[in-house]
């Protein structure tokens, strides 16, 4: 028992680990894969939705103005041009104002009159788009630049378009706009639940089975830990069993010769006593020899329970009524149930179904549970003797036979061990009665159990399928 509370207890620490394990590293990798996968999502979205608005920029920007417009003195004179190159651009959705810079950083043209004509040295984006790189920024609209959106934005993307002239090398300005950026970060940040709900989701089914899996071959080992503790256990009982078979061919060969003798001897006494009327011995002599005969017929019992107990004979079995067995062999002992003051109750199914097994082993099972339960019931009390059909695990009926007593019962730290060879609590008990009836019936093919009965008594019960009959 101990052995096995240990493998229980590793299995469900077994079981426990790898869920608290398998469960943070599940976790981390599902954060680190949304991560990787929501970053990768964001910058190729952006990056896509900021060539997009380049290549309009830079088309539009083609058909509106030249590319020495860029660099003109009188800002008036191109002024209309930019006003209709504005007017194209913001037709885009969600650009809501332009810059327009020349080669060397001065804003030329922008729908903000006020900033013509000024620069702002310190714009590093606008550094880098002036050297032909696209560069998208997400402003709080904090720079210098931004005095005149802080009161109407609050948050804006702006994009630089580096302009080039007719040969595609030389860069003659950058157009830069501000762009509401609201619904794309809201679709972006759609797009992210969704991938978080699709790692998450598959990060817990991944779990699930893993765990599963695990928890299932946890249930197997201690299957076969339970097997394997099983087999060890019948093989300590078997070995038990060959010692005790030997032993006890040994005390029947070396005590059972001197005895039988020793009982001739007192019964030839005993008749010649009661035959001759003026025997010197006496009526007193003749109990004394009737005594070793009693004696010496309880010890040849005791033998043969030992004997049967290490070699059970085979089991012959064949159609009975038990309900037969169990009244007759109740009222073999009807006289000591009276002279105990005992009460029989019968519970008898008059319906149950015959069975196939040993009458004669059976025969002895029952004897034996009677007399340990008239023995066990103070005067007054009642032994219950009953049957019953019930169904199985596997939808098959089983018949139920059970003996119940009212006496003291039997402890509870004393119920495993009472089918142990030579375990007993009795002053003059041998230890062999109940491992004995455990005997046959499990080679009937029964199983016997014990506990507490109804009214604090001991109740044991003996189930046979009843399939045995077939």
């Amino acid at each position: 028992m101990p052995a096995l509370a240990n493998t229980t207890a590793r299995k469900f620490n077994l079981t426990r680990r790898f869920a608290l394990l398998s469960l943070v590293s599940i976790s981390i990798l599902t954060v680190a894969l949304w991560l990787t996968v929501s970053h990768y999502l964001t910058k190729e979205t952006l990056d896509r939705e900021w060539e997009t608005t380049a290549k309009f920029i830079r088309t539009e920007t083609r058909q509106s103005v030249t590319a020495e417009d860029f660099n003109v003195r009188d800002l008036s004179a191109v002024a209309e041009k930019f006003e209709k190159l504005r007017r194209r651009i913001t037709a885009m959705p969600d650009i809501v104002r332009i810059k327009v810079y020349n080669s060397r950083g001065v804003i030329v043209w922008s729908d903000e009159e006020r900033l013509a004509g000024t620069a702002f040295s310190n714009n590093d984006e606008l550094q880098q788009a002036l050297q032909g790189k696209v560069v998208a920024d997400l402003s709080s609209v904090a720079k210098r630049e931004n005095i005149f959106e802080r009161a109407s934005f609050q948050r804006l993307v702006e994009v630089y378009v580096p302009v080039f002239a007719e040969d595609g090398i030389e860069i003659v300005g950058v157009i830069e706009t501000y762009k509401s950026a609201e619904a794309l970060f809201r679709d972006i940040q759609r797009a992210r639940m969704a991938v978080l709900a699709v790692t998450a989701g598959g990060g817990l089914l991944l779990y699930l089975s893993l765990f599963a899996i695990v928890r299932q071959a946890a249930k197997r080992l201690d299957e076969q830990q339970k097997n394997l503790l099983a087999m060890q256990s019948e093989l300590n009982a078997s070995q038990r069993m060959a010692a005790i078979g030997e032993m006890a061919a040994a005390v029947a060969h070396g005590i059972g010769n001197p005895i039988a003798s020793i009982r001739a001897a007192a019964q030839v006494a005993k008749i010649e006593c009661e035959e001759r009327n003026n025997c010197d011995y006496g009526q007193r002599n003749i109990e004394n020899l009737s005594n070793i005969i009693r004696e010496v017929d309880r010890v040849q019992k005791r033998i043969r329970g030992l004997l049967n107990f290490a070699r059970p004979l085979e089991p012959r079995p064949s159609t009975v009524n038990v309900n037969g067995i169990l009244q007759d062999t109740a009222q073999a002992l009807s006289a000591r149930f009276q002279e105990a003051g005992v009460k029989p109750v019968w519970q008898l199914d008059p319906k149950l179904p015959e069975i196939a097994v040993d009458p004669v082993h059976i025969e002895q099972v029952v004897q034996g549970l009677l007399v340990n339960a008239l023995e066990a019931t103070p005067p007054g009390g009642t032994v219950t003797i009953s049957s019953k059909t019930v169904p199985s695990k596997n939808s098959s009926q089983t018949v139920l036979l059970a003996i119940e007593d009212t006496g003291e019962g039997i402890p509870l730290e004393n119920r495993e061990r009472v089918f142990e060879p030579f375990f007993t609590t009795k002053p003059h008990g041998t230890g062999i009665g109940l491992p004995l009836a455990k005997k046959f019936v499990e080679r009937n093919g029964g199983v016997i159990l014990i506990g507490a009965g109804s009214r604090r008594g001991t109740r044991v019960q003996i189930t046979f399928p009843v399939s045995t009959a077939h």
